[in-house]
């Protein structure tokens, strides 16, 4: 019975799955965790990423987004791990974030990438997800955030 039921609960986990990515504009991969919305996509100078949120839920300004290099971190013209922050108690939103390849790298690599995201209630909690760049469609033009 244990079997069973771990085997179904794998099956609407991919299913659920499923459903995020075919949301997704073409060239796009999105990730949802925790009412936090994250649309990837793969640029020839790199990748960028459009940060948003669902269901009420904001993002802390002052926590940022923290993004990490978990492999290649040579990679990047930027020097990683680096925190994108402001001010103001939340972000607003979407939040477009473009990071840059040195020349001549092509590497993929994986990038994590941990925002505080604040709920309805005022409980504000890390929120992490983490992504394989190969995985990511390339796109020949930039791709505009929606919000």
């Amino acid at each position: 019975m244990r079997r069973m039921s771990r085997a179904l609960c794998c099956i609407a986990a991919l299913s659920a799955a499923g459903s995020w990515a075919a949301g997704a504009e073409p060239d796009r991969q999105n990730i949802i965790i925790d009412n936090v919305v994250v649309e990837l996509s793969a640029t020839p100078e790199g990748v960028t990423a459009c940060v948003d949120a669902v269901h009420g839920t904001k993002l802390s300004g002052p926590y940022g987004v923290a993004i990490t290099a978990l492999s290649g971190p040579d990679a990047w013209q930027e020097k990683l791990p680096k925190t994108v922050a402001v001010e103001e108690d939340y972000f607003a939103l979407p939040l477009r974030i473009e990071l840059k390849r040195r020349a001549g790298a092509t590497a993929g690599g994986r990038l994590q990438f941990e925002v505080g995201a604040c709920q309805p209630e005022g409980m504000c909690v890390p929120v992490e997800l983490a992504v394989d760049i190969a995985t990511l469609a390339p796109t020949a033009k930039q791709v505009p955030c929606k919000g």
